[in-house]
């Protein structure tokens, strides 16, 4: 598939979701309606869950944890071959500063992921012509780590009904990475770090 199609594609629906988004919060007086909505929209750009990703999520204890979903893609150019992909993530902000009335910094976001990835080379449990343990992972899950940094603005707030839109960034690795690294320290750090930033709009 086209990548320039697919990125289309994504952005629209990333347009297409912050205008629905903005309309249910605004249309879902009811506390029992509003609880099922997502808390915020992202679009991401690496950061290992694909080349572009989109993603719904939930926060819970104050804004203190996310639990995010999103959907990866990888095109052609960068791989041997389009790849989908999704992600589950958790994120804890750690720390977070009142910058002035519109800005809020946090410097210290810790998450982790499990990551599944489609396609009939991206296996999960060892084909039959491999020998009994011949792989102790698979390509087509894994899990990880990251630390990131966010600033949260009110930007968009006055415009639609959502609170705020943030920017984000995030640097980090997969298990299979640092086990690799563990086990063959000459492998240079540039291999197994993942460096990604997004944009999320929140309800």
């Amino acid at each position: 598939m086209n990548f320039k199609i697919v990125w289309i594609i994504i952005v629209m629906i990333f347009v297409t979701g912050v205008e629905a988004f903005s309309q249910l919060a605004q249309k879902s007086d009811s506390a029992k309606y509003k609880v099922f909505l997502p808390d915020y929209v992202k679009l991401q750009f690496a950061g290992g869950i694909g080349f572009v990703s989109i993603g719904v999520g939930y926060t819970f204890f104050k804004q203190k944890l996310e639990v995010s979903y999103f959907y990866g893609y990888v095109p052609e150019f960068v791989s041997t071959d389009d790849l989908h992909s999704v992600s589950l993530q958790l994120t804890a902000k750690l720390l977070r500063f009142k910058v002035s009335k519109t800005v809020e910094l946090m410097p210290l976001n810790f998450g982790c992921f499990i990551h599944h990835s489609f396609g009939s080379e991206f296996w999960i449990t060892l084909p039959d012509h491999y020998p009994e343990e011949y792989y102790w992972w698979s390509p087509g899950r894994n899990a990880g780590v990251f630390l990131g940094g966010e600033i949260r603005t009110k930007l968009l707030s006055t415009a639609t009904p959502a609170s705020g839109t943030a920017f984000y960034v995030r640097v980090g690795s997969r298990g299979l990475y640092l086990a690799s690294k563990f086990g063959n320290s000459s492998i240079p750090f540039s291999d197994i770090i993942e460096f990604g930033f997004g944009v999320a709009i929140y309800r």
